[in-house]
């Protein structure tokens, strides 16, 4: 109730109150939905695609998809089927930066259908067949969706803000299907009581193994002269991720190398400067953690005992390499003080995920 005020006979949510605007419309069509991609899918991701899509009619549905697998891919064939059958589909992801890029790859998936991204600076248009939206801009779609497709729920901001969930269990009057390579307890719990049901791909479709991370346990004014020398072997570019932005400023200093943050005013530009130059080298803090691939890429986790580098973090970092076909044996190493709960876990995961069945059928 602390976040309630009432003011001239109103009552308002301090919370909410920052948005406002016009809601979207969506343009509810039957005609039939094809999918167009540039690529053949596998057949496990074809096997994936297909259950998702079948799941989706009676239940929700834990994608659970290692990095790199194609997540927007396994549930192209679950947009069109809602599509074709006059129901309502969205796709909430956290960044804008993705949803812009996811939006254009819809756009090309569905060459038939109306794709609207809706974020910060692309609310002018609010009618469409298919919203890619911030999770942020989901207030506009009050029960307007069959399904909603939400992407890394797991990650900020979605997770743990209540506010963000509230807009997306009202914009959803249907099914719910959950994008993740780290599914979190709650969405395990709801597995494991049979209330979502959940598809596992283990496999990227290069169907190389996921890189295994090599850790190093080293106080730390050895782990800059291992970095040193892994600086002088890699090939490629290089990721060096670091817990602080304080330690990115002086890692930056003594290495002559750029860094990036969230707080980075030329973030955009120094990750199309990276992915543009190989070989190139950066130093960033979780910022690049997920949502982004660059090709031919070689990872290090400097301070990795630091609590910021969780379990789930570790993994979506491990994911950043050999995700390309053409360089599917990216590296990846961890460099610590002490071996943590989640370096272990990390590790433990990732040889679970190489060593397992790659698709696992629905319940």
């Amino acid at each position: 109730m602390r976040y309630f005020s009432k003011t001239s006979k109103t009552i308002k949510c301090r919370r909410c109150i920052g948005f406002s605007g016009e809601n979207a419309l969506i343009d509810i069509r039957t005609t039939s939905v094809e999918v167009d991609l540039p690529f053949e899918l596998t057949e496990i991701q074809k096997q994936a695609a297909h259950a998702i899509c079948e799941a989706s009619k009676t239940s929700d549905v834990l994608v659970n998809a290692v990095c790199g697998a194609g997540k927007t891919e396994l549930v192209m064939d679950t947009i069109a089927m809602y599509l074709s059958t006059g129901q309502t589909i969205g796709l909430a992801i956290a960044r804008k930066q993705v949803v812009l890029q996811l939006a254009k790859r819809l756009k090309s998936a569905f060459p038939t259908v109306d794709v609207q991204a809706i974020c910060e600076g692309q609310t002018q248009i609010l009618s469409a067949q298919l919203f890619v939206v911030t999770t942020h801009q989901l207030y506009r779609f009050n029960g307007m969706f069959d399904c909603l497709i939400l992407d890394e729920p797991d990650a900020f901001p979605f997770a743990g803000d209540a506010l963000l969930e509230g807009f997306a269990e009202k914009a959803c009057r249907g099914r719910r299907i959950y994008l993740t390579a780290t599914p979190d307890q709650r969405m395990r719990n709801l597995v494991k009581r049979q209330k979502m049901v959940e598809v596992r791909v283990n496999r990227r479709p290069h169907k190389h193994p996921l890189p295994v991370p090599t850790m190093i346990v080293l106080p730390y004014v050895f782990q800059l002269l291992i970095l040193a020398k892994w600086l002088g072997d890699t090939n490629g570019r290089r990721l060096i991720f670091v817990p602080t932005i304080a330690k990115a400023k002086r890692l930056s200093t003594l290495f002559r190398i750029p860094y990036v943050s969230a707080a980075s005013s030329d973030l955009a530009e120094r990750i199309v400067e990276f992915a543009s130059n190989d070989p190139s080298t950066l130093i960033t803090t979780t910022v690049l953690e997920r949502g982004v691939t660059f090709a031919n890429a070689q990872v290090c986790v400097l301070c990795g005992e630091h609590p910021v580098f969780t379990e789930s973090s570790l993994i979506q970092i491990s994911g950043r390499a050999g995700r390309s076909p053409l360089y599917p044996n990216g590296k990846v190493l961890f460099l610590c003080e002490r071996p943590t709960r989640n370096l272990r876990a990390c590790l433990i995961n990732l040889r679970r995920a190489n060593r397992d069945a790659c698709f696992v059928s629905p319940r």
